[in-house]
Parts: C-alpha cells; structure tokens; sequence
C-alpha cells in the first residue's frame, strides 16, 4: 500500500510522498469550499440553558433546558420537524454540547453552556481519601451519570434486573418498532448529522489550520500560540529533508543526497537499495 510506513522510511519513498503532499495542497481551497456547503446543508442545533442565577451572567450554567434552535431549512431542520411531529421531545435527543463555549468579557469567562460544552470524568480529590467523603474520580459531571444520585460506582443490575429490568423489559416487548420507527431512529440520524458536522468543524478549523496554515487561500494565518509548528507540513518536510540531504545554509539541496553513514542519528531514515533496484516506487 502507498505510504504504509510512518517512522521507517527510505530516500526514495520520502521523496515521493513529500512530492504528493505538496502537490495535493492545490486541492484545498475547493475542499474548503465543499467544507462550508456541507455545514451550511447540515446546519446546526443550539440548545439555550438556565443560569443558575438569573441575574448574573457570570454564574455557571445548570443542565435545565429553555429552549431549543435549528439552522432554517437545513438538513438537521427537517429532521428535527419529523421528529417532532411523531411526538419526539429534542430534549430526549442529546445535550447538544458543543466544546469550549464561552466567552470572555471584561477578563471574565462567561459560559454560554452546561461545562463549557464538554462532559468529562471528575478527578481524584486527595483530601477525600482522610475524610468520609465519597470518592468521586471518575464520576461524569452531568446529572444523567446514576452514580452522582446514587453516591456510589456499584452496579444495580446484580440487585435490581430482576425486580425492576425485567418489569421494564416486558413494558417494551410489544412496542419495539414503534420504539425504533418514532424514535431511535430519527434520533440516530440527527445524532450522525451533528457527529459529521463536528467532524467537518475540526477538519477545517483544526487539522487543515494545523498542517497548511498561512500557506492555503482560505486559511487563516498560522498561530503559533494555537498550533504546534513543529507539526506544520512545511516544518516537518523541512525536518526530514534536512536527515536525507546535505544543507549547506540550513537549506536542503535536493540533489544532494547526504551520504550514509554510521553516525546518522536517525537509524530508521534508511537508504534506497544500491543498483537502483527501488527506484520508481514509495514502497517504505
């Protein structure tokens, strides 16, 4: 397979992969633009939460739901009216979170969702292990993880699947279609619609910026305080070149080759076959 290798690799197969990366840059701008039609066609649900003081826009938000918006017209819009036409409540579907918001105004953090949009397990607190305190790492921080209410991580299937899961199971015996035809699975597609359009944000705002940042029509400038440079495509082509050829001026000159030697410091940066026995493949 072309490009199978990662840390192993020779001249030859670099040098080809270097040469398709670089030339795949072209395609970005039309990427980006297929990008924005497919989240403009998808759009967005926002749901608005309580603050848990009304009167002060600083206090952290509560889970308690006010209300709920949809992108006019769009694909989750369309969705979401079947939805409800069947009787399905978009509270019952997801939180809708959505990472890292807030905003900050006069220096202060303002969130506009329950955690900032992220869900995420509790650490360990030391001074709980001397109390008798619940020990708490590991509790999801949102109300619909059991063992926040219940104040312990024991399962209840041991004690209760009898005398309560299998009441519950013979409720939904006879309703599975219904259960699955109004339900689960509108609710399955809106899920998959805000899951591609999740990945279509981080595509665009995040891995493009990341590799081709301030060299791509479309892409904002690259910020060394946001991205990692040494992970920029031009930075790591740079760094590998200057394994394989000579750089006279800390410029690689490609017609160069850097002799093999015992002293290379990357053992796994490895020469092509003598008599030109590799040549025309990327084969690793």
């Amino acid at each position: 397979m072309s490009f199978g290798w990662t840390m192993m690799m020779r001249r030859g197969a670099w040098s080809e992969f270097r040469r398709f990366a670089l030339l795949q840059r072209a395609n970005v701008p039309s990427r980006l633009i297929q990008i924005e039609k497919e989240l403009s066609r998808i759009g967005q649900i926002t749901v608005t939460y309580h603050r848990s003081d009304p009167d002060d826009s600083k206090s952290p938000m509560t889970e308690r739901r006010q209300s709920v918006s949809v992108s006019q017209g769009s694909a989750l819009c369309k969705l979401l009216q079947a939805y409800i036409a069947q009787g399905g409540n978009p509270f019952d579907i997801s939180m809708f979170l959505m990472p890292d918001s807030y905003r900050i105004v006069d220096n202060a953090l303002i969130d506009t969702q329950p955690y900032k949009g992220v869900v995420y397990p509790e650490s360990r607190v030391e001074e709980d292990r001397f109390t008798s305190k619940i020990d708490t790492s590991g509790f999801l921080i949102f109300w619909r993880y059991p063992a926040r209410k219940t104040a312990n991580k024991v399962s209840p299937w041991a004690t209760h699947a009898h005398s309560i899961g299998n009441k519950v199971e013979s409720a939904r015996r006879w309703i599975p279609q219904e259960i699955k035809t109004l339900r689960n699975n509108l609710e399955a597609r809106i899920l998959k619609l805000c899951d591609l359009r999740e990945q279509l944000t981080i595509e665009k705002d995040e891995i493009l910026a990341q590799a081709l940042g301030g060299t791509i029509q479309g892409l904002p400038e690259f910020d060394p305080t946001v991205f990692s440079e040494e992970h920029h495509l031009f930075s790591v082509i740079h760094f590998i070149d200057r394994a394989f050829y000579e750089t006279p001026n800390e410029n690689p000159e490609l017609l160069n080759p850097r002799p093999d030697s015992p002293d290379n410091p990357f053992k796994t940066l490895l020469e092509d076959a003598p008599n030109a026995e590799e040549d025309f493949t990327a084969i690793g």
